[in-house]
């Protein structure tokens, strides 16, 4: 009987492990959906509205990761100390880290022309970052919560 509950906890254990070796191919499709629905209501405002940036920050509500980096991009605005809002991004690859460099360091630069030209030009990059977030969620996350379980019956399977 306590083998049995050991093995029912070593599954468990190596099902919540998959599940976190998981969270990074999540965060990042996350991350790409929140950033993918910021540019679509930044293009509009900046054809029509043309408010501040954090005027339209909180207009609209962002989730996740993207969230708090947009929260501390927008406080490293006001501040002069001008620390590393993407060191927090460590679930990105490296191109796209330099993506969300060049897309922020644009972010209220220059006239609404430019601005329009500029955002709309990175939507297709978005898009395309996004649907490969989407299948790397969806092939890597689920294989990595199921290797998690299997390895876990496995040794259930040695343990009893």
């Amino acid at each position: 009987m306590d083998k049995l509950i050991v093995g029912i906890l070593v599954v468990c254990f190596t099902t919540f492990f998959g599940r976190f070796l998981s969270k990074k191919y999540r965060q990042r499709k996350a991350f790409f959906l929140q950033w993918s629905l910021f540019n679509e209501r930044f293009l509009g405002e900046v054809s029509y509205y043309r408010r501040p940036i954090k005027e339209f920050y909180e207009k609209y509500v962002y989730q996740g990761e993207f969230n708090d980096f947009l929260q501390s991009f927008l406080e490293n605005l006001s501040n002069a100390e001008g620390k590393d809002v993407y060191e927090g991004l460590s679930f990105l690859e490296k191109d796209d880290i330099a993506t969300v460099k060049d897309y922020f360091q644009m972010l209220g630069k220059g006239d609404s022309g430019t601005q329009k030209a500029y955002f709309t030009s990175v939507k297709s990059t978005l898009s395309t970052r996004l649907s490969v977030a989407e299948t790397d969620a969806k092939k890597y996350g689920d294989l990595y919560l199921k290797l998690g379980f299997l390895c876990g019956l496995a040794l259930l399977i040695v343990i009893v």
